[in-house]
């Protein structure tokens, strides 16, 4: 008898506890889904903005990092003098206790200088990658064309020419390898042709009246978005230079997106 009782009062817990983990994961589900209702996803406009904030940021990273890995090198250099020093004391025919110490404790601070520098670099490149995280992240939130690709030239760009001074707009595709697109410069309008690899960009510009009369090559920098290069011009014009220097970086997001 005492068996059937137990056996029963245990089948009842086992109801309870069940009822309530069910109430439980229901109640659960219902908070997570209110959550997401009452945070929708932000407007693209929004994230847009965002991702042009951390690419200004990205540039001051990259300033940053570059002054840290400056005074890494100099703390480096400085561990090499002392040490040079230090030899040159312990191979002279005469050496002195002070001295030694003197020299030891300038070579265990440059060490310890060093160590230092070192971990600020690595902040610097660990911050690097969380921003570098971030703009992926953005990009990927906008979505579609408009979302400007890291590793890829394609799409539209503000250029400026010298040594004429002059500025234009690049609007270039990519399939593979091959380059193709259009370009406006001043009252000049054409169309290209070329190709892209590892970063190396050429371009075959083809002038609406002209034809094929000059070739622009670069380097593009996936980090900055931005493209730095030289100009040839095939045949040397009155008056006109017949080589000079090109730079091109993406426009605003509101340019962008005119057709």
């Amino acid at each position: 008898m005492k068996r059937l009782v137990a056996s029963i009062v245990v089948s009842l817990l086992a109801s309870v506890f069940a009822v309530g983990t069910v109430s439980a994961q229901g109640t659960a589900a219902s908070e997570a889904a209110a959550a997401s209702n009452s945070n929708p996803p932000a407007p693209p406009s929004q994230v847009q903005n965002e991702l042009q904030l951390e690419r200004k940021l990205l540039s001051l990273d990259l300033v940053s990092y570059r002054e840290v890995r400056v005074r890494e090198q100099a703390a480096r250099a400085q561990v090499d003098d002392a040490g040079q020093k230090l030899d040159q004391a312990l191979a002279g025919d005469s050496l002195a206790l002070g001295t030694l110490e003197s020299l030891f404790d300038v070579l265990s601070a440059s060490r310890a200088s060093v160590q230092i520098a070192a971990q600020r670099v690595d902040w610097s490149v660990q911050r690097l990658q969380d921003r570098l995280r971030r703009i992926s992240f953005l990009e990927g939130e906008l979505g579609g064309a408009r979302a400007v690709r890291p590793g890829s030239v394609a799409g539209r760009w503000q250029v400026q020419i010298l040594p004429q001074n002059v500025t234009g707009v690049f609007d270039l595709r990519l399939d593979g390898t091959v380059v193709s697109g259009s370009y406006q410069i001043g009252t000049s309008k054409g169309s290209w042709r070329g190709t892209f690899v590892d970063n190396d960009l050429r371009l075959e510009r083809i002038d609406s009246k002209g034809g094929f009369d000059s070739v622009f090559s670069g380097t593009f920098n996936p980090v900055a978005q931005t493209i730095t290069g030289s100009w040839t011009a095939n045949e040397l014009a009155n008056g006109q230079p017949t080589r000079g220097d090109w730079t091109a970086a993406r426009p605003p997001a509101t340019e962008e997106r005119q057709p």
